[in-house]
């Protein structure tokens, strides 16, 4: 592969065909951890709403009771 001096290692890697495989190996992996992300994030966000409502209850079972003595 000849290199002119002008061009970018970019763009002389543009054409490799192991590059081309690479870069796509990558961003499929990229994307499945995106989707792992966001999976863990919609969880959390499903225990942090469970805990609120957990919390809300317990104070108003313990408002019932009356302060503690």
């Amino acid at each position: 592969m000849a290199v002119m001096s002008g061009e970018s290692a970019e763009t002389i890697l543009a054409g490799d065909p192991q590059i081309e495989d690479e870069r796509e190996a990558f961003a499929l992996r990229l994307a499945q951890a995106e989707r792992a992300n966001q999976a863990l994030v919609e969880r959390l966000r499903a225990y942090e709403q469970e805990r609120a409502e957990i919390k809300a209850r317990l104070e108003s079972i313990l408002a019932r009771l009356g302060p503690a003595r």
